[in-house]
């Protein structure tokens, strides 16, 4: 009889890991700043009710933009501000601006062109910190491109982040003392060691301060990665089925002719949000995704596969509400 219960709990467990949950999905109404033609929206970040968003236009020649939006998702409405770091002689202190979140709450900017480190003034205005996260007097194990990703600050001058060596090459999970000047690698981010580059790697890392650890959503394989700061391994999940063609290295537009799988990631303290697509970008506009609800261990505690619209990218405000970037306008996803 015990052992008939404990297979009727395994099964239970795996009902209720696999089980569809529902959502609503409401459109946010927009004050404050229109939105002007967005070509591609890279980049979304939540503190508080206050919303960050990157973005490249429709006419921007590359340049991308960041703004901020304060979120009242008892009202369904947003409040956009003007562009992040735009001088009064229309002079922009970056050009490629990343937004992440200090340990004190605050909100700084990374250049991605050069890793300077912006504090935010008056809501909208760069201040130079004079700090870098990398700069040619860093002891690094290896060389770098300038290019970061997904920077987080774990403690005072305390950081984690994406690096990539240059021209291509590999792609590595490290982390910055700025007090020291030290850069090092917690883990290379490879989804097999066939697949060195970070071409077919590419994804999107998150952190928890609250379980110091990390995980990585690959977008080109259905895998998250889960690991401790010291690299360690904690999970691995697998969402979908492999679907990755190497052979399609060879061609330019290889990312276009692949199933995309994780296309954004957003997190909690206590949770990882994936949103899953399952099919080709070709397929956006008319094809719906899937949310994944993970804890920081590996466990997938929800499926949501009722989202009525396509959705592009995804930022989490708490355990239970997601704003989502539909591709025109900003959608409020209670879970």
């Amino acid at each position: 009889m015990k052992i008939l219960q404990i297979m009727a709990l395994t099964l239970l467990l795996t009902e209720c890991a696999n089980a569809q949950s529902t959502t609503t999905t409401a459109k946010l109404k927009i004050s404050g700043e229109p939105l002007p033609a967005i070509r591609h929206l890279t980049d979304m970040k939540v503190s508080g009710d206050t919303l960050l968003f990157v973005f490249e236009c429709e006419d921007g020649y590359g340049q991308r933009l960041l703004r901020r939006a304060i979120i009242d998702s008892d009202a369904n409405t947003i409040n956009i501000s003007p562009d992040m770091g735009k001088a009064d002689d229309d002079y922009y202190m970056s050009y490629m601006p990343y937004p992440f979140i200090a340990d004190n709450g605050a909100i700084r900017v990374i250049s991605q062109d050069d890793c300077e480190i912006f504090a935010v003034k008056n809501d909208t205005a760069f201040v130079r910190t004079r700090q870098y996260l990398m700069d040619g007097s860093c002891s690094v194990p290896f060389p770098l491109s300038q290019y970061v990703q997904d920077v987080y600050m774990t403690n005072p001058d305390r950081y984690v982040f994406i690096g990539r060596e240059p021209n291509g090459g590999r792609q590595y999970a490290m982390t910055a003392d700025l007090t020291t000047s030290k850069i090092d690698t917690v883990r290379q981010i490879n989804i097999s060691p066939e697949l060195q580059t970070w071409m077919p790697n590419t994804g999107k890392m998150v952190y928890s301060n609250k379980h110091n650890r990390l995980a990585f959503a690959y977008k080109l394989h259905p895998v998250i990665e889960i690991f401790d700061t010291d690299g360690k391994n904690v999970n691995s999940v697998k969402i979908a089925k492999n679907t990755f063609d190497p052979n399609t290295l060879n061609e330019a537009d290889f990312d276009d002719l692949n199933v995309l799988h994780t296309v954004d990631v957003t997190y909690t303290t206590n949770y990882i949000y994936a949103l899953f697509w399952g099919f080709k970008y070709a397929d956006a506009s008319k094809s719906k995704p899937t949310i994944l609800k993970i804890d920081w261990t590996g466990n997938i505690i929800a499926r949501y596969t009722d989202t009525p619209i396509p959705i592009q990218r995804i930022a989490a405000l708490d355990d239970s509400t997601l704003i989502g970037w539909q591709g025109k306008y900003f959608v409020l996803i209670r879970l």
